[in-house]
């Protein structure tokens, strides 16, 4: 009898401790995975409770916010966006089936009122979940522009302000509505040319020869080349047994360093990064951003890709002994970048030489108006000296007055820029780019633009969508 009063006890024992041992997996362990499931219903009702903080851009205007209703005498709060379609990337969405994304995603613990001690006051019921609300820097007057003018285009616009990085328009198209994206996610994903894609930070196209301003601020930093440093082009350059030609075939004969970047002579810079060999070329890329992901603290990691040579899918070393720096010197040898890539490469050299971090949030306010986070300009390194900047800034202006990127000219103001057409891939159809500054002796706004598969070149067709929207930054800077 004993002895078997003895086994039921260590068997009802050994039942708590399984039983123990489960809710605690469950209720600790697993914890975080079962909330991270999109389907629990738990977690859904709960961000639905929460009275999510507002996103507004740096002109005031509102791009998200939470809009209250009564059920069956709950209060319960539905996500809209007022703007739905002017920057969905950046914004990004917040559904308790879909997750985050974009803002949403990088500040929900303080959209969502789980920051510093509102998470204890509401678990002793001494406060309501309210989140704070995010301003960003980016300004809808300059958005609004680059959105239009990348209608009916795939492609993208980039606009920073040079002397602190802030992100003053950040546009990619083909764009969808943040308010169907709790009806429609399925069919806009199943669109044509990706419109979930964020194109300024996540499409990665040969940056022809926008890059050559990389090239040409290496040589200079070389202390070998001045812009008046004399070339002779007879329209081919051969490398490994393959000519590089010139865009059309064009031979400029006599010439110098200055005309070079102006004209766009891909056999001087195809020379020029011979001579500077993956070392010192690959120094400058490196110092420019090339290599690594943007350090850009205010989206999502996953949506930030990083840009420079590539091989089946895999990032190269931007200094990779034999690689073929002729090609690189001109945006191509398995080079790819972002926008967002090209127009910190514009930016630094429109801020004397320093690449500033971009960022897009300004200030998160409480709902009492206080400040709980303020966004500040940072300086992530001197990428050159202000001597190389000022030449190359000089040979940029002179490509927009009278070389490539006419295009991009606005009336009043001088603008530095750099044009690039990359070949697509597919016959007659490139990737056409527009990187630069403006005004160009005080810049107040640095711009990427691509256009996607386009038949034009990046003369013809980003140019004058980057001067569209400079002249939107300049006018608001006024």
């Amino acid at each position: 009898m004993n002895r078997s009063i003895r086994r039921l006890y260590l068997a009802v024992l050994i039942g708590f401790g399984l039983l123990a041992g489960f809710l605690g997996w469950w209720q600790v362990v697993a914890a975080g995975q079962l909330e991270s499931k999109r389907d629990n219903p738990y977690v859904a009702e709960r961000e639905r409770r929460v009275d999510r903080g507002r996103i507004i851009s740096a002109d005031g205007q509102v791009l998200a916010s939470s809009q209250a209703s009564v059920v069956r005498g709950q209060t319960v709060y539905r996500r809209v966006y007022p703007l739905g379609g002017l920057a969905p990337h950046v914004v990004g969405y917040a559904s308790p089936q879909l997750g985050r994304t974009g803002v949403e995603a990088e500040f929900n613990r303080y959209l969502a009122g789980s920051y510093g001690a509102q998470p204890l006051l509401q678990r002793l019921n001494l406060s309501e979940k309210q989140g704070a609300n995010v301003q960003l820097t980016l300004d809808t007057r300059i958005q609004r522009v680059a959105v239009d003018a990348l209608a009916g285009r795939a492609g993208a616009v980039v606009a920073l302000n040079p002397r602190t990085g802030a992100v003053l328009a950040m546009a990619s198209a083909p764009t969808f509505d943040l308010n169907d994206v709790a009806t429609r996610f399925n069919e806009i994903r199943r669109e044509p040319g990706a419109p979930l894609l964020s194109r300024p930070t996540q499409s990665r196209q040969p940056p022809g020869s926008t890059f050559k301003v990389v090239t040409v601020t290496s040589a200079l930093e070389s202390g070998g080349y001045t812009p008046q440093s004399r070339f002779v082009d007879t329209g081919r350059f051969v490398v490994n047994g393959q000519a590089i030609t010139n865009f059309g075939g064009a031979v400029y004969g006599a010439h110098t360093l200055e005309t070079a970047l102006t004209k766009s002579i891909n056999t001087t810079f195809a020379r020029i990064g011979q001579d500077l060999g993956p070392d010192r070329l690959g120094a400058t890329m490196t110092a420019f951003g090339f290599g690594a992901a943007p350090d850009m603290r205010d989206l999502p990691s996953s949506m930030l890709v990083p840009s420079g040579r590539f091989d089946r899918g895999r990032l190269l070393p931007n200094d990779e002994q034999g690689m073929d720096t002729p090609r690189v010197a001109i945006g191509q040898e398995r080079l790819a970048a972002t926008p967002l890539q090209m127009a910190m490469v514009a930016s630094a050299i429109a801020d004397g030489g320093v690449l500033q971090r971009p960022y897009l949030v300004s200030r998160i306010r409480d709902r009492s108006g206080d400040i709980v986070r303020q966004g500040r300009p940072e300086t992530i390194r001197r990428v050159t000296t202000p001597d190389v900047a000022a030449a190359v800034s000089a040979m940029m202006r002179n490509v927009v007055r009278e070389g490539t990127g006419t295009a991009a000219a606005l009336a009043g103001l001088a603008v530095a820029g750099k044009t690039g057409t990359a070949e697509s891939g597919a016959a007659g159809r490139n990737q056409a780019w527009f990187i630069g500054f403006a005004p160009a002796e005080n810049p107040v706004v640095a711009v990427a633009v691509l256009v996607e598969d386009t038949s034009g070149t990046g003369g013809a067709v980003a140019a004058p969508i980057a001067g569209q929207v400079m002249r939107a930054a300049v006018q608001v800077a006024r």
